[in-house]
């Protein structure tokens, strides 16, 4: 293996602190609006990773500025109170790396420093990007993706760009039938699809626990969605698989009802 490759390979975060200008803004789905943005800098990510995710810097709501992080004396971002209030973690929808353009998916809510800038967005806006990272990379683990409404645009990502090989499972519950996505054909991939029902409010966890993969050494779960369900799901497979070991359970708590982000634990 190649010295560049071998970097691509190890590396798990790359810092870009890029200006980022939007090209295009459309409402896909009840739940979505797809932002397309060009980079003022070039760079590339992990062909490798398992749901990328971007950390979004926005302007001062007050200056309307844009003022990149600096880097302490470990080569680590340093991030001071009020800049990680304008900081917003989203997952990478698709990224071109020739053109160094991507689309982020911003979810529609009522409130949000993120959701608020995507619905008044317009071609010609700025944000910027501070870093480009994933905690996972695909590895022969039989992989199951687990998610609500936030975490439809990683796992879409990622089962678009699974290598040729990888076997997984995702399931998925969005909030309208419109915000199911259609994705590519692959006999090593199931998908199960679920609407929100409050009247089913355990559906996602139950559909995971139908599935049987008890016989199956090599597994990874990996969840996304809100912080109750995070808890329920990462609980209830935890005490099934017992044979696995604690990294092998990747359940992150993507957000938190009645929370910003940054009041909360995303791994709890």
């Amino acid at each position: 293996m190649d010295e560049k490759k071998q970097k691509i390979k190890l590396n798990k975060k790359f810092i870009v602190n890029s200006l980022l200008t939007v090209l295009k803004v459309e409402k896909i789905s009840p739940s979505f609006i797809r932002v397309q943005f060009s980079s003022d800098k070039s760079f590339d990510t992990n062909p490798l990773w398992i749901c990328p995710y971007l950390k979004l810097l926005f302007p001062d709501p007050l200056t309307g500025t844009i003022a990149f992080p600096k880097l302490d004396d470990n080569n680590k971002i340093a991030i001071d109170d009020k800049l990680r209030q304008l900081v917003r973690s989203y997952s990478v929808r698709e990224f071109d790396s020739v053109t160094s353009q991507f689309f982020v998916d911003f979810a529609i809510h009522d409130t949000g420093l993120a959701s608020v800038w995507s619905q008044k967005a317009k071609i010609g806006d700025q944000i910027g990007l501070i870093s480009i990272a994933s905690k996972l990379q695909f590895s022969d683990d039989f992989l199951v993706l687990m998610g609500d409404i936030s975490a439809v645009p990683a796992i879409c990502y990622t089962l678009e760009h699974l290598p040729k090989k990888q076997k997984a499972f995702a399931f998925i519950e969005v909030n309208h039938k419109n915000d199911m996505v259609s994705l590519p054909d692959n006999k090593n991939v199931e998908v199960h699809w679920f609407v929100k029902n409050t009247d089913i409010p355990d559906q996602l966890v139950d559909a995971v626990m139908s599935v049987d993969l008890l016989g199956n050494d090599k597994l990874l779960f990996w969840g996304g969605m809100e912080r109750s369900l995070a808890q329920s799901i990462r609980q209830a497979v935890k005490n099934k698989y017992t044979h696995l070991s604690p990294d092998a359970f990747q359940i992150t708590s993507y957000w938190r009802e009645g929370f910003a982000e940054g009041e909360f634990k995303h791994r709890e």
